[in-house]
């Protein structure tokens, strides 16, 4: 199982829509971490055979969107959350043990617009960065969640252009 993981789009979609475009067809679904949950509605409708799941991040205002979502996929439990209800910029602690206590096996953020995989937590961390608007003086960046086997494994993806994207971990 494959999982097409963006956050922080905040409403420039031209790099996700791209992504879309060119590997869209070989996921199994798209995370939308929030910042901004209307994005994923957007993209959802553009993208229709894909099953979308979403949360808001602190800039979004749909009433109906979840602070947070758990998604069984690939006989993992996947948790959806923005981040910064649990302070994702000062401390991993929070977040992992946060998320061991509902019972993931991964934990996906954004909000820090930093891109992370690190499985070597209670629970495994996945921040995919930002398409849109990266932090850090990187370039944006995607994630790929593969579930294989029973085994879980977060790429994360450095955007150069809408042909070229480069797995950086």
């Amino acid at each position: 199982m494959k999982i097409l993981v963006l956050s922080d789009t905040h409403s420039y979609l031209d790099n996700a829509r791209n992504v879309l475009k060119r590997i869209g067809d070989k996921m199994d679904m798209v995370f939308h971490l929030g910042d901004h949950d209307a994005d994923a509605l957007e993209l959802q409708k553009e993208f229709p055979k894909l099953p979308f799941h979403y949360v808001k991040g602190n800039n979004d205002y749909l009433i109906d969107t979840p602070s947070k979502k758990m998604v069984r996929a690939g006989g993992k439990n996947l948790l959806l959350t923005h981040g910064h209800k649990q302070r994702v910029h000062w401390n991993p602690d929070t977040i992992s043990y946060w998320a061991a206590e509902q019972g993931a096996d991964v934990v996906l953020f954004g909000h820090t617009h930093m891109p992370v995989w690190d499985d070597s937590w209670h629970v495994a961390l996945f921040n995919p960065g930002s398409i849109s608007l990266p932090r850090g003086g990187g370039l944006p960046t995607f994630g790929i969640l593969t579930i294989e086997n029973g085994r879980v494994e977060g790429a994360i993806m450095e955007y150069w252009n809408a042909e070229h994207f480069k797995r950086i971990n």
